[in-house]
């Protein structure tokens, strides 16, 4: 495999439902019936099926006898010998799955929508990426505001820490069209040089982004997910 490897998932296809359920374990299964509405359940069922038939290829087991554990912030990690790195993330019709060998790893995607970006950034987010965002209205603001979401996001989501970890404590950079990366943090200012982001090239109306910390020579591939893959 490549260092990393990321996954992208159409969640609009209901065909795939039969076969992937039986993939799902019993906890999985709870989870997906307690969704009220049938496109919520599709989704969660498409995206969990996917990353276990994923998962499954590379620890070349079936994707039904993988066994998951969560840290003590809800992250979730294959129980050994099956370790492997690995992330998801869904919004809307869109999932994501990443895949390292090593290293912490974090992936974030959202669908764009209407929200009142500026007033959330003032927030949530550090005065820097704040004042930034304060400058721009109308679509450039929304690409901004997601672009920067979707980095703060995966960094978290690799930092295995949620939403304990204040998002206004690290700055990332804010601009959609260049190399996104963490700019300062004031709990662990080693990461600025320890971590790597990328932006994932995304459908038109989403915003994606990886971080990661680890021994990684290069860009992660990225793919679309198929069904009998």
């Amino acid at each position: 495999m490549a260092d990393i490897e990321v996954w992208r998932v159409d969640l609009s296809d209901a065909s795939q439902i039969n076969a992937l359920w039986p993939l799902l374990d019993s906890e999985e299964q709870v989870r997906a019936k307690r969704f009220h509405f049938d496109h919520d359940r599709r989704r969660f069922v498409l995206a969990h099926g996917a990353l276990r038939t994923i998962l499954g290829r590379f620890r070349q087991c079936l994707a039904a006898d993988l066994c998951f554990v969560r840290s003590t912030h809800g992250k979730p990690a294959l129980v050994p010998p099956h370790a492997l790195e690995f992330n998801l993330s869904h919004s809307a019709d869109l999932a994501l799955c990443a895949v390292a060998a090593a290293g912490e790893l974090g992936v974030d995607v959202e669908c764009h929508r209407a929200v009142d970006s500026a007033a959330l950034a003032q927030r949530f987010f550090s005065s820097s990426e704040a004042g930034r965002l304060a400058q721009l209205d109308g679509s450039a603001l929304q690409a901004a505001f997601f672009a920067c979401w979707t980095r703060k996001e995966a960094y978290i989501k690799a930092k295995g820490l949620g939403l304990s970890l204040p998002l206004d404590q690290f700055t990332v950079s804010t601009e959609p069209d260049v190399p996104p990366r963490l700019e300062s943090s004031c709990f662990a200012p080693a990461d600025v040089a320890a971590y790597r982001f990328w932006s994932i090239p995304v459908p038109a109306g989403y915003s994606a982004a990886l971080a990661y910390c680890g021994p990684c020579a290069g860009p992660p591939r990225v793919r679309d997910w198929h069904p009998g893959e």
